[in-house]
């Protein structure tokens, strides 16, 4: 039989845990986010629009918990449920509708979503519309967040939201409004362009066709002047150019070069020589030759690497072919790149295989230099079906022969004859 003391005691152990109850739910409603139902007999609806079902209809002055937005519609919790109340019908904070914003918006994973400065996002974006995607729109996000415009993430997508940004963005500042990041707001935002086109960039002014430009010089990469803007704005011309014309040889004046050649059937070496000039311009660039370069051998052998394709000139003919490297240490050990090219050889040396030497210029990565050559196929063949049995010797300055291991007199003194000569 229970004694009156242990059913008091049990009493005080139940008034214990409730009161714990209590004081743990307050402690959960103080810390959500909360608003008030501001009018009487308000759906508690379970989907978030009119047509839904509800659960109960809410009193005036009655809490909720809040737990996102849904367009017209707050996400709310209340007596044990998730479901929606209309916005109009809450009341909600600022202090709170910021903390709500900042709890629900997704986290963007852009390495360029936290950066201080529109300057600290590097290069500017190319000109990007409705759809675009990648690196170039997580930019022009993060810079119209940065001028208080864009309220969404930095998702590198570019939706409603983004192009809705741009609008505010350009109609604040006198900007035609296109929705759209193009050359005029770009430069604007950032400064700067990633891209232009034949109609919008300055430098294209009075530019209409390739005869509006004067011929350039043969030029190549760190290369600045008015012969690079020439070669850029005929690049441009033919679209392959998208960069903002800026007079100076770099990484995308060489891209647009090496796409032009591909395309034009020519050596994709990246460099403006005449040859590419003459097929952008239709003429001999204006100094239309590029002069002979000593390679002194051993100081540095590797300057044209095994597997190397170069183009060989011979100097008393201008006959010109393609060749490999195989090796050679003393010296370089080449190979004709096809049958083609072995004939063009036996057609220097006058229709016969010869060890005589003859002064050349060898042209590799936009280089040219003075060499010397043999006509004789010997040793170690790689390349196959270029009908030439073996591979020949090619003598820069200082080289050596293998045999001797000494300096070659009259393979040096074709080097010399070829140091005069130009490509």
């Amino acid at each position: 039989m229970r004694t009156h003391s242990s059913i008091k005691g049990r009493l005080l152990v139940v008034f214990a845990l409730a009161a714990l109850m209590i004081s743990l739910a307050g402690s959960a409603m103080a810390s959500a986010l909360t608003g008030t139902v501001n009018a009487d007999k308000v759906f508690f609806r379970m989907q978030p629009n009119t047509d839904s079902e509800f659960y109960a209809r809410l009193s005036k002055g009655t809490k909720v918990a809040l737990v996102n937005t849904k367009g017209e519609f707050y996400q709310v919790r209340f007596d044990g449920k998730t479901g929606y109340v209309m916005k109009k019908f809450v009341t909600v904070s600022n202090a709170t509708l910021g903390k709500l914003e900042a709890a629900t918006q997704p986290k963007s994973t852009s390495k360029y979503a936290n950066t201080s400065t529109i300057r600290d996002l590097g290069d500017p974006p190319k000109m990007l519309k409705m759809g675009a995607r990648g690196v170039d729109v997580e930019k022009l996000q993060r810079a119209l967040q940065l001028k208080k415009v864009y309220k969404g993430v930095v998702d590198g997508a570019f939706g409603n939201q983004t192009k809705e940004a741009l609008l505010a963005y350009q109609r604040a500042n006198g900007l035609k409004a296109t929705g759209e990041a193009d050359y005029a707001t770009i430069k604007k935002l950032f400064g700067n362009v990633a891209e232009t086109t034949a109609a919008n960039d300055p430098q294209m002014n009075g530019i209409r066709s390739i005869n509006d430009i004067k011929v350039p010089n043969t030029t190549d990469k760190g290369a600045r002047g008015q012969h690079v803007k020439a070669l850029q704005q005929a690049l441009k011309l033919k679209g392959f150019y998208k960069a903002a014309i800026d007079s100076s040889y770099g990484d995308k004046t060489v891209e647009a070069v090496k796409a032009f050649q591909k395309r034009s059937g020519l050596q994709a070496d990246g460099v403006a020589g005449n040859a590419t000039i003459r097929k952008l311009f239709g003429k001999d660039a204006a100094n239309h030759t590029i002069k002979a370069e000593r390679l002194d051998w051993f100081r540095a052998p590797n300057t044209i690497p095994k597997g190397a394709i170069f183009s060989v000139k011979d100097v008393s003919t201008g006959r010109v072919f393609t060749a490999k490297r195989w090796s050679g240490a003393n010296h370089m050990d080449a190979e004709p790149l096809t049958a083609k090219d072995s004939s063009a050889i036996k057609d220097i040396f006058g229709g016969d295989w010869s060890w005589a030497r003859r002064s050349i210029l060898v042209k590799y990565n936009g280089h040219v230099y003075a060499a010397s050559m043999n006509g004789m196929p010997h040793g170690t063949t790689t390349v196959n079906n270029n009908g030439f049995t073996g591979h020949f010797c090619v003598h820069f300055y200082n080289s050596k022969t293998h045999d001797t291991n000494r300096v070659d007199a009259t393979h040096q003194n074709a080097v010399a004859r070829a140091m005069n000569a130009s490509w």
